[in-house]
């Protein structure tokens, strides 16, 4: 009996463990001017946005099955762009999340699909266009 609970015990753990290998986390840093802009594009993720009173844009970026993923970042004068698309077939299982501390005095800019958003602690007004139903 106690074999057969250790082996499941360590079957268990297996799991737990391949589960932590799918998941890719990459965090990203940048330093920013005040008025800049945030844009994120993003599909099947849970996004949280925070204000925060230093002028960097902090992203902790988690993709379940993270191969099958496109991500991509940049920075100009303008602004920090992310940009995060499953690959057709093998991205369908994954899902993503994004935590992001933002700059107060920062315009963000949304383009997302099949997502879920949490504006943490949020100190503002919002003006956003109809939502677009793709059937």
């Amino acid at each position: 009996m106690m074999r057969m609970l250790d082996k499941a015990w360590k079957a268990f753990k297996l799991v737990g463990v391949a589960r932590e290998l799918v998941i890719e986390t990459r965090r990203f840093s940048w330093d920013v001017a005040a008025g800049t802009t945030f844009f994120l594009q993003a599909e099947y993720a849970d996004i949280r946005l925070v204000a925060h009173e230093r002028h960097e844009i902090l992203a902790k970026v988690e993709l379940q099955a993270g191969f099958g993923w496109q991500l991509v970042t940049d920075q100009d004068e303008a602004g920090v762009y992310i940009i995060a698309r499953r690959k057709p077939l093998i991205g369908s299982i994954g899902r993503g999340r994004f935590d992001i501390t933002l700059p107060a005095d920062v315009h963000v800019s949304l383009k997302l699909e099949h997502c879920q958003v949490c504006l943490d602690d949020l100190n503002s007004a919002l003006d956003l266009p109809p939502f677009l139903l793709k059937l």
